[in-house]
C-alpha cells in the first residue's frame, strides 16, 4: 500500500479528533462490478485513464479465479465463474461513475450482482446467463414468493427501483 499510516491508539484519542460540527457527507456510495478474463493491455489503458480522470474514489482488482473456476458455471447463483479477477469501483454519483465505467465496461464479461449499486434491468443480464436467471427465477417464486429477499438487487426488472426492494 502507498502512502498509508497504522497507528496503535486508544478509541479516545481518536475522538478526541472527531469534529462537533454535523457531518457534510450524503447519500450512499456508487459501486459498478465487473468480472475479467485477463488484465490485457486494452484493459490496463482503460484503467489507467478511468484512474486518472479522477471518477472513481475507489478502484479495486481483485483475483478470483483458481478454485472458484473448479466449481460448474450453472452450479450456483454466482456465474461467469472462468472470470478470473472481480472489478470494483466506488464514487459519489451514478454520472460521474458511470462516464468512467462506459470505458470499462466493454472489456469485462459479467459481474457479481453483491458488489454492484446501479439497478438499471440491464445488469440482470449481465450477472446471469439466461439458464442460471431462469433456475433463480423458479427458486425465488417457491421459496420467496411475497419478495422478502429483495434488497440489493430483486430477480425481476419490474421490481427494482431504488433501495433495491419490492414496492
Amino acid at each position: 500500500m502507498y502512502a498509508q499510516d497504522i497507528v496503535i491508539t486508544s478509541y479516545a484519542a481518536v475522538m478526541d479528533n472527531a469534529s462537533d460540527d454535523p457531518p457534510v457527507s450524503h447519500g450512499e456510495p456508487v459501486s459498478r462490478s465487473g468480472l475479467l478474463r485477463h488484465v490485457t493491455p486494452q484493459f490496463a489503458a482503460a484503467a489507467a485513464r478511468v484512474i486518472r480522470s479522477g471518477a472513481i474514489g475507489w478502484f479495486q482488482l481483485r483475483s478470483v479465479g483458481g478454485a472458484v473456476a473448479d466449481v460448474p458455471a450453472d452450479a450456483t447463483a454466482y456465474a461467469h465463474r472462468d472470470a478470473n479477477f472481480s472489478l470494483v469501483v466506488m464514487g459519489g454519483a451514478d454520472e460521474v461513475v458511470d462516464r468512467g465505467w462506459v470505458q470499462l465496461s466493454p472489456i469485462l464479461d459479467g459481474l457479481y450482482i453483491s458488489f454492484e449499486s446501479s439497478l438499471r434491468p440491464e445488469r440482470i443480464a449481465e450477472a446471469w446467463p439466461p439458464r442460471t436467471l431462469s433456475r433463480l427465477r423458479e427458486l425465488k417464486n417457491v421459496y420467496d414468493p411475497d419478495g422478502v429477499f429483495g434488497d440489493n438487487f430483486a430477480l425481476t426488472p419490474a421490481a427494482n427501483h431504488p433501495g433495491g426492494s419490492t414496492p
